[in-house]
């Protein structure tokens, strides 16, 4: 059985992103970053992308070991000793740290990879058209032009090898030489198609008074329960990071009380309700 969460409204799509984004890059306490990580897992799941997670892992494992590395050169600091070599401590709190530090990475990874599962192409396109049209027109025709020129350049490049133009030069001063015809044929036919958006939009009245929104999102009770639930985790968070009880350290006095209080097992309960959320205001969105 899987979940489609597309009809979601856009800003309550994005708020999720944003307060996500914002617990990682505020926090190192795992239990927290733990909650993040399994209810990515939890959108994963529920909606089929379980190739997402192997794409997050292709990205952290080796950026994990580099910091591992890193880590066990530079950092003396811990206590427990795992194995000394040429003369130098590797300590487990070394690794553990590079592994808290890395894994963030794999969370913001999945995070924006979530964006996907949760926004509508089409009404985001429409939202942001009614409240920011230049802009949107602006990144509407950067997303098209850039695939665009990659083709030309592929197909410009063929057409060119086989009039004897060599590409594969070793020296870059005869690289440079090679690619200017692209680069003059590429800067012609852009400014000849960005006349030909212009003449258009200007034909069709674009910008040149109110716009009409013929796809206008409202915003449903799910989202509203979805809106208070992220409220109340950036309430209890903000509450976390002002007392500062969230604080991890490894390297100083590190307590197992200090990880397992009460206030960050309580939000880590309340990131991992926001699956149960999910669950309740879409079960009937089944795909």
């Amino acid at each position: 059985m899987l979940y489609n969460f597309k009809d979601m409204h856009v800003v309550t799509a994005l708020l999720l992103i944003v307060l996500m984004t914002f617990i990682v890059f505020s926090t190192d306490n795992p239990l927290i970053l733990l909650s993040i990580f399994i209810f990515c897992q939890a959108i994963f799941m529920m909606t089929g992308s379980r190739e997402k997670i192997k794409k997050g892992l292709v990205y952290f494992i080796p950026f994990a070991a580099v910091s591992i590395i890193i880590n066990f050169l530079f950092v003396d600091e811990g206590s427990t000793i795992l194995f000394i070599a040429f003369g130098k401590n590797f300590t487990l709190e070394a690794l553990i740290y590079a592994l808290i530090f890395s894994s963030k990475l794999l969370l913001i990874i999945y995070i924006f990879s979530m964006i996907e599962l949760l926004l509508n192409n089409d009404g985001a396109v429409s939202y942001f058209s009614s409240i920011m049209p230049k802009s949107t027109l602006l990144l509407t025709i950067s997303f098209k032009l850039f695939p665009n020129l990659k083709r030309r350049i592929n197909t410009l490049r063929e057409v060119y090898s086989l009039r004897g133009v060599d590409f594969e030069s070793k020296s870059i001063k005869e690289k440079a030489k090679s690619y200017t015809p692209i680069l003059a044929n590429l800067l012609g036919t852009s400014m000849e198609e960005a006349f030909d958006i212009g003449e258009s939009a200007y034909v069709r009245g674009f910008l040149s008074g109110k716009r009409s929104v013929y796809q206008r999102q409202k915003a449903s009770k799910k989202d509203i329960i979805l809106s208070l639930h992220m409220f109340i985790i950036l309430i209890l968070f903000i509450f976390l990071k002002f007392k500062k009880l969230d604080t991890f350290d490894i390297y100083n006095n590190f307590r197992w009380q200090v990880l397992l209080n009460y206030y960050v097992l309580l939000m880590s309960i309340a990131i991992l309700t926001l699956i149960l959320s999910f669950y309740l205001n879409w079960r009937n969105k089944e795909s």
